[in-house]
């Protein structure tokens, strides 16, 4: 595989991303505005790329969409501006980096006109939970999809689709009964599309066309899904996505079997119900062997006594 569009690693983006240590929140005209700002004199941190692989920045937005789901626009901007400070502003300005310059990132007047004065870097609540919704929405479906082409029990999934009952039936075969639907729903999803740019270097190279984290979000999200199940984890970077059955929120598997996130409080869940689990299976072999025991004339507890 070609490593530029290798699964997760995004390096076929050569656009730099920044990463500020503040931001404002503001309200105008009815609406919660964040933005970007710098101290005299500072710059912000630039990524190659998020800071962070594709399918990483992928769930974390899916994961940040539902820590904010039910909150209020005012609440769910701290929650967003943590994440931006964590990560990388999620929109790109209306200029590009202009990462093949040697000075780029010691250019303080080029940083403060850009962000202080042009405020390029600047979105709104409601733009970026409409983003973060599609995208989450659109994970689901998209996981499904591919559940189900696999011919695969969707039961899970089809549960946590709670917005429409447009794909109520995809539990059920022949799976080529839904090619219809799926190939609809893919149509009208966003896409990417790909454009010649400069590279960090100032040489052409062809590359996704991103103008924020969502774009390469459902690149990511894109890759995972075109690569088979069965295949192994290991290959072309291919990972394991599950959701946490503790809180959740869905996360890289590191092994085939992994049910929880690395979470701490989902971890120190996991271990109570392994104990619950070993309790009652000890519980339920200590009852059959009084069974047994009956069953053939001795009624002693314990082991059984091998009549």
């Amino acid at each position: 595989m070609n490593e530029d569009f290798s699964l997760g690693k995004m390096s076929a983006d050569a656009r730099m991303t920044a990463t500020f240590k503040y931001y404002e929140k503001t309200e105008q005209n009815e609406k919660i505005i964040i933005t970007a700002c710098l101290d005299e004199g500072d710059v912000p941190k630039l990524n190659r790329r998020y800071g962070l692989d594709g399918n990483e920045l992928w769930l974390s937005l899916n994961n940040l969409y539902q820590s904010i789901r039910g909150k209020d626009d005012n609440t769910a901007a701290d929650d967003i501006i943590s994440w931006c400070q964590q990560y990388a502003h999620p929109y790109y300005a209306s200029e590009d980096i202009e990462e093949y310059r040697w000075d780029i990132e010691k250019d303080t007047e080029y940083w403060n006109f850009s962000t202080n004065i042009l405020g390029n870097f600047t979105f709104d609540v409601h733009t970026m939970r409409k983003d973060l919704e599609s995208l989450y929405r659109d994970t689901l479906v998209i996981l499904m999809f591919k559940k189900c082409l696999e011919r695969l029990d969707v039961s899970t999934e089809l549960a946590q689709i709670t917005w429409t009952n447009e794909f109520a039936d995809f539990n059920s075969f022949p799976m080529q009964k839904h090619l219809g639907k799926i190939s609809t729903y893919l149509n009208k999803m966003s896409g990417v599309t790909m454009k010649l740019g400069l590279d960090e270097n100032g040489e052409l190279k062809v590359m996704p066309d991103f103008h924020s984290v969502f774009d390469a979000a459902r690149f990511a999200l894109s890759q995972y899904v075109s690569i088979p199940t069965d295949y192994p984890i290991a290959y072309a970077d291919r990972v394991g996505v599950a959701t946490c059955e503790c809180c959740g929120r869905l996360f890289i598997k590191n092994g085939n079997r992994q049910k929880y996130c690395d979470n701490p409080e989902c971890k120190k869940e996991r271990n109570r119900r392994k104990s619950r689990t070993a309790y009652r299976r000890k519980i339920q072999e200590e009852n059959d062997n009084l069974t047994a025991g009956r069953d053939h004339g001795c009624f002693h507890a314990g082991a059984r006594c091998g009549k």
